[in-house]
This record gives structure tokens, sequence and C-alpha cells, in this order.
């Protein structure tokens, strides 16, 4: 993390400053703000690699400040948060963010969280090999990085495309929760079912015509899901 910019927004103090020294130690640049619109300002003037944002702040939360910073900035976002529950992760993807972390966590965890989170955003941009999936309804074209229902763009974050490539590329075959994460996330996710779960109904609810009787991600129970055709 030699030189990455980190930009920490939350409003305890004590977590500022325990997570600063974890950054700083592993080489990165820290700056730190007390809430979110101050976070906004910082985010303009340090141009960041990374944004740890805190969902709880007085005032304006960590949800429409991470749906402000992806109106003007693909900058990664992992949203710390104190709720464990699957409806906090649906609003926090719907809003944006790159990974979530429940309060408590340990530093290993977030400087791991952290360096996977760039390696991912530093890999956006990399060559990869073409992909094109179209049969009328659905269309994927990896080289454009766009993705068609009925002809109409659909917007998807970065993690949704990476997953819905790869279960595409990988169509007709059974996929485990932790081929997935391990894919998709990282190794460090492994375990993490409620990532591939989460994501794969927000996914749903984009490219299915009936989320909730699917044509393309198909679950396999107590296993994983499979892309169909």
């Amino acid at each position: 993390m030699i030189d990455k910019k980190i930009l920490i927004i939350d409003d305890d103090a004590d977590l500022l400053q325990l997570a600063g020294m974890l950054f700083k130690k592993a080489g990165a640049r820290i700056y730190t703000a007390r809430d979110g619109l101050e976070g906004l300002s910082k985010m303009f003037t340090c141009d960041p690699s990374l944004i740890v944002l805190d969902v709880n702040m007085p005032g304006t939360d960590g949800f429409e400040i991470c749906q402000r910073i992806r109106q003007v900035s693909d900058t990664p976002v992992i949203m710390l948060t104190a709720l464990n529950r699957e409806e906090e992760m649906l609003r926090g993807l719907e809003s944006g963010a790159d990974d979530f972390l429940t309060k408590p966590f340990s530093a290993d965890v977030l400087l791991a969280r952290a360096k996977t989170v760039l390696r991912r955003s530093a890999n956006r941009n990399a060559p990869s090999p073409n992909y094109e999936f179209n049969n009328g309804h659905l269309s994927i074209d990896i080289e454009r990085r766009q993705v068609l229902v009925d002809e109409k763009r659909v917007k998807l974050t970065p993690i949704e495309f990476r997953l819905l490539v790869y279960l595409a590329r990988n169509s007709g075959k059974v996929l485990t929760f932790d081929h997935i994460l391990a894919s998709v996330w990282g190794n460090n996710y492994l375990g993490s079912m409620d990532y591939v779960h989460v994501y794969v109904s927000h996914l749903r609810n984009k490219i299915e015509e009936d989320a909730k009787k699917p044509r393309y991600i198909m679950t396999v129970h107590g296993v994983g899901y499979m892309f169909e055709r």
C-alpha cells in the first residue's frame, strides 16, 4: 500500500486514530474526516485511492455520502456498519459500496480487505479476454464493459459486472459459494456466503424478467449458483 491515499470518514475518534495508524504503518498516506460532508470535501482535495466510510454518522449518513461519491467518482469504498444484516449490505450495494465490514473487526481483516479492494480497482482497466453473450434479451460485452437488457443499458457496479461475467463464462457449471468468492472477491472472502446471496439478489433484479423466477442465475441449494444460457 506504499503511497496509496486512504480517506477515512468516521465520527469515532478512536477508530480514526487506530485505522489511520494501521494504514500508515502499511505505507499509505492518511486523510480523515469526522462527518460525511467534510469527507466529500476532502475527497475532492486529496483524490484518494480508497475511502473507508462509516454508515452511522451525525447528519448525512454513510449511505447518502456513498451515493454522492458515486455520482462523481469510481474510487473504491469500504463501508463500516455496526449492523450485520443482509438489508444493510443491500443498502450499501445500492449506494455503490465495494465492500462491507461489520464492527467490531480486527485490524488484519480491515487491512486485508483494503488490499483486495485496491487490487480489484487496479485490475478494472487491465486487458482481459474478450467475452460476449447475446440471446436477444440479455447482452454482455466485456470489451465495452456493457450489459444490455432488451437493448437498454443496465448500470452495474464493478463487482456486479465481474460476478455476471464469471457466472456467464462458466454457464452450465455448478459454482460453489467459495469458488465464486475466490474468483470474484478474492481468497480473503472465503466463507462469506452473505456476499454472494446479496449480490446475486441485486443482479437478478437488474437482469431477470422476474427476479423471483430467474431464467439465468439459478440457485443450487446449499451449494452455490449456476448460469443457464
